[in-house]
């Protein structure tokens, strides 16, 4: 199986230099604009808000780390070095896309792609990732996940799982729907129950379907994020070719999952594997809350019981605004080769909010960074594993955030926003906790 990501010093006419030669360092990329009526202004980049230096700012920053790293600065005549300040910079980035949202040059489509790029370059010199996310690239090897836990461990949550369960075992019993529970709830104990509580709706409902158990693995997303391209592409490859054989073998055609990483791997990594179209031929990949959404519309299931609780929700990165499908005029037909048209925005943003409000006695206010502008978790791009401090640090103004439209609770869609939000909580000694959607559907049927 072969994989067409991007390298920094690709050659060819439209290669990443391309690109990130185009960023003009106007500064939008450092904060998120709503144009209302009223319009607001607020800051977007984890990165530039805690270190404040020019070279640490959205994606003007990262074109310049490009720039040097390529040899082509016009900053500096120094020959370019690994140096502690590069690899700092480099590998605090949380990789939320915020800055990408702002820019609206031709680099626009390409700032993500060019900082796992760098990543990945300084993986291949031998010189990255950070010392600190070295555990998890073991854990990679020799577990299949980036949790240190044993694989004999991963179906340890299905346990609890009571005997009347629809839950099948899909490696013996065929299901239309593959529950996909992700590393996070298999074994990080605080959200582990965002896999039972998933159960436990899809029993509610009705839901046909099954889970891999011990035979699950890493989707690779966390290795992917910090350049380690080779773990990724092995996790990623089995992952494709058990797909394959669960629509052909156990008639799968859907696969659902509560994580965003999970989701956003499988739907804008996974095709660049030259395979893609012929394993996923026929399955369609749905996160939880696009699920149970569109069951919700068409009748068949609604929440009943009342919940009284005021809520906020918080948009978690890969299931928001990573999510786009790029036009991009490569051939220069209407303005010129590789120049930036327009997006499609295919982030799930409505599903969640259109289920909360859904339920019985919940009161419901957005923060003012939402949607494509809501402010990261802190957690995403390898942050979590080499800075946890300052992860929790971040998520504190999250949460402070949500405490100013009076919620009682933070909801979102993703294990990882909702571990290190309830991080932040701790900081800050706030009582604004996170619950995941799932957890509070449960909570409603």
């Amino acid at each position: 199986m072969e994989w067409d990501f991007r390298n920094i010093d690709d050659e060819g006419k439209l290669n990443l230099k391309h690109f990130f030669w185009r960023c003009t360092a106007c500064g939008t990329c450092r904060s998120g604009y709503t144009y209302g009526p009223p319009p607001t202004f607020r800051k977007i980049c984890p990165q530039g808000e805690k270190f404040g230096f020019q070279g640490f700012f959205g994606s003007k920053g990262k074109a310049a780390l490009a720039r040097w790293m390529t040899g082509c600065s016009y900053l500096t005549d120094e020959k370019f070095e690994y140096t502690p300040e590069f690899l700092n910079t480099l590998y605090t980035c949380t990789e939320c896309g915020g800055c990408q949202n702002q820019c609206m040059i031709d680099f626009k489509p390409h700032i993500i792609d060019t900082i796992e790029a760098m990543r990945a370059k300084a993986v291949q010199d031998g010189k990255g990732p950070l010392q600190d996310h070295h555990v998890l690239v073991m854990s990679m090897k020799n577990n299949d996940n980036p949790y240190t836990g044993p694989r004999a461990i991963r179906a340890k949550w299905m346990k609890k799982i009571s005997k009347t369960s629809n839950l099948k075992d899909i490696n013996k019993e065929s299901s239309p729907v593959l529950y996909y529970a992700g590393c996070t709830p298999a074994y990080n104990a605080p959200v582990r129950d965002l896999a039972l509580s998933t159960v436990s709706v899809f029993d509610k409902i009705g839901l046909d379907y099954g889970a891999l158990g011990k035979k699950e693995v890493c989707c690779g997303s966390t290795v992917l994020r910090i350049g380690e391209r080779d773990q990724f592409e092995r996790v990623a490859s089995n992952n494709l070719e058990q797909f394959k054989w669960l629509h052909d073998e156990r008639g799968v055609d859907t696969i659902v999952t509560s994580c965003a990483g999970c989701y956003r791997a499988f739907v804008e990594d996974y095709p660049h594997s030259d395979a893609y179209k012929d394993c996923m031929d026929g399955i369609r990949v749905l996160h939880t809350s696009e699920l149970l959404y569109e069951k919700f519309k068409n009748g068949e299931w609604e929440p009943t019981k009342e919940v009284k609780m005021k809520v906020t929700y918080h948009d978690p990165c890969h299931l928001g605004r990573h999510l786009k499908e790029w036009i991009i005029d490569w051939d220069g037909v209407k303005q010129w080769e590789g120049s930036y048209l327009d997006c499609v925005d295919k982030g799930v943003f409505e599903p969640p909010r259109e289920l909360i409000k859904a339920i019985p006695g919940i009161e419901f206010e957005d923060m003012k960074r939402a949607r494509n502008n809501s402010f990261c978790c802190g957690s995403g791009g390898g942050i979590k594993t080499a800075f946890p401090d300052w992860a929790a640090e971040n998520a504190a103004m999250r949460v402070e955030e949500a405490m100013e439209t009076g919620a009682e609770k933070i909801i979102s869609c993703c294990p990882f926003c909702h571990a290190n939000l309830n991080d932040g909580a701790k900081v800050i000694k706030s009582g604004c906790n996170t619950m995941d959607l799932i957890e509070l559907l449960d909570k409603a049927l």
